[in-house]
């Protein structure tokens, strides 16, 4: 009776968790695919909005106003960037320095990007549409409700739509043109989350079967050439089971190895033949993720997973493509804010924020005089855009220094990791900087075992209906 009462314990907690993420998914409360500046909120958590008074806000060197009453949200690409409002989208090749326009309406807004790429979809709606940095490649208006989208480097596309009847996943190319179509009308079977290889010849799903007693994770791997896909049924090629796991987020790195984010591992699954090569395991839950700083999947740690030791809450990590732990920073606070890129990751609670080079090193912190709803690196970790209510600001990190009434800004050379280049000067300074994008030595991660079936995030409220079956 014990133990049938601790599996039923287990798949209840396992249920809830499901829930909760379908609900973010079909509420438009939208799971990031983690692509440029991606970063990924598993689960509600709340936002402190304490001020400090030993730091001061950074000089902002350029600024743009925008609609005070329209969200935005934006994509940087070095010292371009993309601008995404319900209105539409608005290509800069600098502040003020429009280079095109693309007015339509949306409810609920998304960008993601990848190399030069940027897709934008409607998750309240069935309007999704690609860029590169000459305008609009193509637009789609889909069957069903979109439920989430991927880039690769190549501009091919990935999207998970859900209409009255099925799931369906998409694959496209660069030119619009639909390569591959998969539906999925199982009772009880949810796909999570889609991406492509950027050599283009593979994509993977995430799926979620809640059909059994136990939940089981599965992520299937297909190929999408017809050459190497004929001898496969459905073009499948390989298939990785979790029981008692939920995966929300895949994303392929760099040399073909297929990262997975699941509530209790990341794991990575080789380019060859699909299959799992290694496993991180985690200790904590996990507050916020993002595989947007190049070959690495960079967590912010919530709180320690039950009868598990765990790791300092707020403890950022970076974990490589072949499942090391290169580095790692205790922030000393809950991470409420992060938005990892290929320069460094930006860490935030409330309004204060902190530059990581991704060697795991403290590069500037800076406290926001006013709400912040995003601090996004741009070519260098030293400058970033700040997105306010009213505002577009570009701060430069490198003009503070200690003491200074304007700006406060704090900012720490890098230790040199081995292998890696030696201190550069800044060329605004004078003042020797960091390797923005360096690199710490690696290291095996010091957790180890299973962890409980409790949530991949941080406070969840209680889940709602149970959705509907397509």
């Amino acid at each position: 009776m014990g133990r049938q009462r601790k599996e039923n314990d287990s798949r209840l907690m396992i249920v809830v968790f499901v829930l909760a993420v379908v609900c973010l998914l079909a509420g438009g409360l939208y799971i990031d695919t983690f692509y440029g500046g991606g970063r990924l909120k598993t689960f509600m958590t709340q936002i402190s909005k304490k001020d400090s008074e030993d730091k001061r806000a950074a000089r902002p060197r350029e600024s743009m106003q925008i609609d005070s009453g329209n969200k935005t949200t934006i994509a940087t690409f070095g010292t371009s960037f993309a601008l995404c409002t319900k209105d539409g989208v608005k290509y800069y090749a600098g502040m003020g320095d429009q280079k095109w326009n693309d007015t339509f309406n949306m409810t609920s807004p998304l960008v993601v990007s990848e190399g030069k790429y940027i897709a934008v979809g409607d998750m309240s709606g069935k309007t999704l549409r690609v860029y590169d940095d000459s305008g609009l490649l193509y637009s789609l208006q889909t069957e069903g409700s979109l439920m989430q989208f991927a880039l690769n480097k190549s501009g091919y596309l990935s999207l998970i739509t859900k209409d009255s009847t099925a799931y369906r996943i998409y694959v496209y190319n660069a030119k619009g043109n639909l390569l591959k179509e998969r539906v999925e009308e199982s009772i009880g079977i949810y796909p999570l989350s889609s991406d492509i290889s950027d050599d283009n010849r593979m994509f993977a799903v995430s799926y979620l079967d809640t059909a059994d007693i136990t939940p089981t994770a599965r992520v299937l791997s297909f190929f999408i050439s017809t050459g190497e896909s004929e001898e496969y049924t459905d073009s499948m090629f390989a298939a990785v089971e979790k029981k008692d796991e939920v995966i929300p987020v895949i994303s392929y790195w760099n040399d073909g190895t297929l990262g997975v984010l699941s509530d209790k591992n990341i794991y990575g699954i080789g380019a060859k033949d699909g299959q799992e090569e290694w496993k991180y395991e985690l200790e904590n839950t996990v507050d916020y993720a993002s595989f947007g700083a190049g070959d690495f999947v960079v967590v912010a740690l919530g709180d320690s997973v039950a009868n598990r030791d765990g790791r300092e809450k707020g403890t950022v990590c970076w974990i490589n493509a072949s499942g090391k732990e290169t580095a790692s920073f205790e922030s000393g606070e809950t991470v409420t804010f992060l938005h990892a890129g290929e320069k460094g990751v930006v860490i935030g609670n409330g309004r204060d924020y902190k530059g990581l080079t991704n060697g795991g090193n403290l590069s500037w912190e800076y406290t926001a005089t006013t709400d912040t709803s995003d601090l996004a690196p741009m070519e260098k970790l030293s400058r970033v855009m700040a997105v306010t209510q009213e505002n577009i600001e570009i701060l430069d990190m490198t003009k503070a220094q200690a003491g200074k009434t304007e700006p406060s800004v704090k900012t720490e050379p890098e230790k040199t990791p081995e292998g890696q280049p030696e201190d550069t000067k800044d060329a605004e300074s004078g003042q020797a900087g960091e390797p923005e994008d360096g690199q710490g030595p690696e290291k095996e991660p010091d957790n180890a075992g299973e962890a409980e079936p409790e949530e991949a995030g941080g406070q969840t409220g209680e889940p709602g209906n149970e959705p509907e079956e397509p």
